[in-house]
């Protein structure tokens, strides 16, 4: 079975490096991902990520869609993520593939994919808000509440 390769922005986070956990590579359960209660077990994709913004490494435990099953945070540097998943997957060190954009064009496409999902009346992405409804036009939760102060606001004028 071939995996597609992952996109450089995987989970709101830049990818790092990334590989495929093949039967050629060994699963202990030392190290355990905990994802709502249950241990996640093996994975086929892992990437290592950098958060956009705490500069935080991340390990990606994926699906072969490289859809995040599980994220284990908290490193420091893209080896010691390595180290943790070599914990769990035995000679997964080899097999890491440096990813083929830079953490800027990362950004960049990060910050277009924001502002495509973004409010159309007052341009807050969905990282600024509660909650986001519609798919062509978006519309905030601000939005929202603002429109029905103004609605109920009018309706109370005309009676008057």
């Amino acid at each position: 079975m071939t995996v597609k390769s992952p996109p450089s922005v995987l989970g709101g986070s830049f990818l790092v490096a990334f590989t495929h956990a093949d039967e050629s590579v060994e699963f202990e359960q030392r190290r355990t991902l905990s994802v709502d209660g249950e241990w996640l077990g093996r994975v086929p994709c892992l990437a290592i990520c950098q958060d956009f913004d705490t500069r935080e490494f991340m390990v990606m435990h994926c699906d072969d869609e490289w859809g995040p099953l599980g994220i284990a945070a908290g490193y420091t540097s893209p080896d010691e993520a390595k180290q943790s998943a070599e914990a769990s997957y035995p000679g997964i060190s080899a097999k890491w593939i440096a990813a083929g954009s830079t953490f800027e064009e990362a950004r960049v496409l990060w910050m277009a994919d924001l502002k495509a999902e973004s409010c159309l009346f007052c341009g807050r992405t969905p990282l600024e808000v509660t909650s986001m409804i519609g798919s062509k036009a978006r519309i905030c939760n601000y939005c929202i509440d603002e429109f029905h102060r103004a609605l109920h606001t009018a309706v109370g004028n005309m009676r008057e």
